[in-house]
């Protein structure tokens, strides 16, 4: 039998073994379709609620984003469906005894965004209502639209900025 130590150290699908040449490709990442702002109802049980938030989001049960003007002391989470957002209140209340409460937002595409010059200055940025600019969990910049339309009219708008469906670290041609 062997025990791991350490819930940061490995994440799911890592393998252990002194073959070299044992590589398996990444797990995909998907690009969110649901975005939602969690928080703790609950000032008492913070320290629990940001514990097991940490674990839920190392582990990839959802992923997390950095939003700019986020409601305080709320966590913008981003999933493929509503079902992962569940899961995450439900695991932080059955195994760490923390309650979490959901704001919804008014995204449903994400956006990743080339370096630019441009970014320094958001307030110059041609953009719709309800579009948002922020970062992923590596800093990089992303947009958050509420529609299909709000992305093309940025697109249009601000032909300098280059957008991606998925990390720049994981866009191919095709993406671009």
């Amino acid at each position: 039998m062997v025990g791991l130590v350490g819930y940061d150290t490995f994440g799911i699908g890592d393998t252990l073994t002194e073959d070299k040449g044992i590589v398996y490709d990444e797990i995909p990442r998907f690009p969110p379709e649901v975005f939602t702002y969690i928080s703790n109802p609950n000032p008492s049980d913070s320290k629990k609620y940001r514990a097991g938030l940490e674990q839920l989001l190392q582990e990839g049960v959802v992923q997390s984003f950095t939003a700019r003007h986020s409601p305080p002391g709320s966590t913008l989470l981003a999933a493929v469906g509503p079902l992962q957002f569940e899961v995450v209140q439900y695991r932080l209340k059955s195994e760490y005894g923390a309650e979490s409460r959901l704001e919804a937002t008014p995204w449903t595409l994400i956006k990743w965004i080339e370096p630019h010059p441009a970014l320094a200055t958001p307030a110059k940025i041609v953009v719709a209502t309800n579009v948002s600019f922020g970062t992923d969990k590596f800093d990089q910049p992303v947009a958050f639209f509420p529609n299909d339309w709000t992305m093309r009219y940025f697109v249009e708008k601000n032909p300098e900025l280059k957008l991606h469906s998925l990390p720049l670290d994981q866009a191919k041609p095709s993406d671009r």
